[in-house]
């Protein structure tokens, strides 16, 4: 049905009318109820451990669809093991200049450069108050330019939520480059480490590299500067930076399957890299359950995704789920962690 009928109507729309009227729709459980798609995670064999958080399902969504913390609730309900809202900052922001989003049907993918667009600490706060029993399955991701503003997102949400996600790396904001210095990075994960007496898991998002020995060596430096520090996890990784004149200020970041290839290659890197120390969460191009497969025999511990769910509908973190078990039942895999070498079919 989705397919069908409500995909070519959202189309129909601009990228971001879109996406506001998703979000409508999941302020109304009796209209996506009424698809049939609420899912009740129950297999024990999908539980996961992020970052210390106990998980019914290693299946999350990605900050960057619910950014002002508004759906999360339904989010869940869909069938998501976990869900991270944001990108949140310390104040209001209006993003950059629209066109900021476009729609690359062909290869199902996303290029945006919508630069944190949302209503600030004060005005989401609340919102993460009123989680309830949600609470134990939301991250929220947080950033700014500055460390102060950052450390002050942190020490608010903190008591809030079940974890914080550090976005250090949109490549549709200005300001965030000064945190891919390592001793900046160093310092600043410092710092939240020393606020309060809170431990809630700190996870830090990465920016995505190539094969070229430079480049790569880098971006591992980033990541062991973070555990080092004291990040319990590593989210792997963000958009690829692109121009496209199409966007109104000529660059974004490109999201969804043509990433999946390079997600597996850094995830397997970077789980190499920390080992125990931390847990890996991929990001990038996941769409099927043999692309969650993958991901786990590369070393992650759980999966985010965002641009899948533009493109298959909102059953899709259940259809993920079942296909998961299935694969795991022919394999012979009892756990996640039972998980190794190439999808079984």
């Amino acid at each position: 049905m989705y397919r069908r009928v409500i995909r070519p109507l959202l189309f129909s729309l601009d990228e971001e009318q879109s996406h506001a009227l998703s979000e409508y729709v999941l302020h109304a459980p009796f209209v996506w109820k009424g698809f049939g798609i609420q899912s009740k995670i129950g297999a024990t064999s999908l539980s996961t451990t992020v970052a210390g958080v106990k998980l019914p399902s290693p299946i999350g969504l990605a900050a960057g669809y619910d950014k002002n913390c508004r759906v999360l609730k339904s989010l869940i309900d869909l069938g998501f093991g976990f869900v991270c809202g944001g990108t949140v900052t310390l104040a209001e922001r209006s993003g950059n200049p629209p066109r900021r989003m476009v729609r690359l049907a062909e290869s199902s993918a996303i290029l945006n450069s919508l630069g944190f667009p949302g209503q600030g600490l004060g005005r989401i706060l609340p919102r993460a108050a009123r989680l309830g029993r949600y609470r134990s399955r939301v991250f929220v991701s947080i950033s700014g330019s500055i460390e102060d503003e950052i450390a002050e997102c942190y020490r608010q949400f903190a008591p809030l939520v079940a974890g914080i996600e550090l976005n250090i790396s949109s490549p549709n904001t200005v300001g965030l480059r000064v945190f891919h210095d390592p001793a900046r990075l160093r310092a600043l994960v410092e710092q939240l480490r020393k606020i309060g007496d809170s431990r809630t898991p700190l996870l830090v998002k990465l920016p995505p590299w190539s094969h070229e020995a430079d480049e790569r060596r880098v971006a591992l430096a980033l990541a062991e500067t973070a555990v080092n520090a004291g990040a319990d996890g590593l989210v792997i990784a963000n958009t690829i930076p692109v121009e496209d004149s199409r966007l109104k200020v000529g660059k974004g970041g490109l999201s969804g399957s043509p990433l999946l290839d390079n997600t597996e290659r850094m995830t397997a890197e970077v789980a190499a890299l920390v080992g125990r120390h931390a847990s890996v969460v991929s990001c990038g191009g996941i769409s099927r359950a043999d692309d969650v497969w993958r991901m786990f025999a590369a070393g992650a511990s759980a999966v985010q995704l965002y641009t899948a769910m533009v493109y298959e509908g909102p059953a899709l973190p259940s259809r993920l789920s079942r296909g998961l078990l299935e694969l795991m039942e022919v394999a012979g895999a009892r756990t996640l962690s039972d998980i190794s070498g190439p999808p079984p079919y």
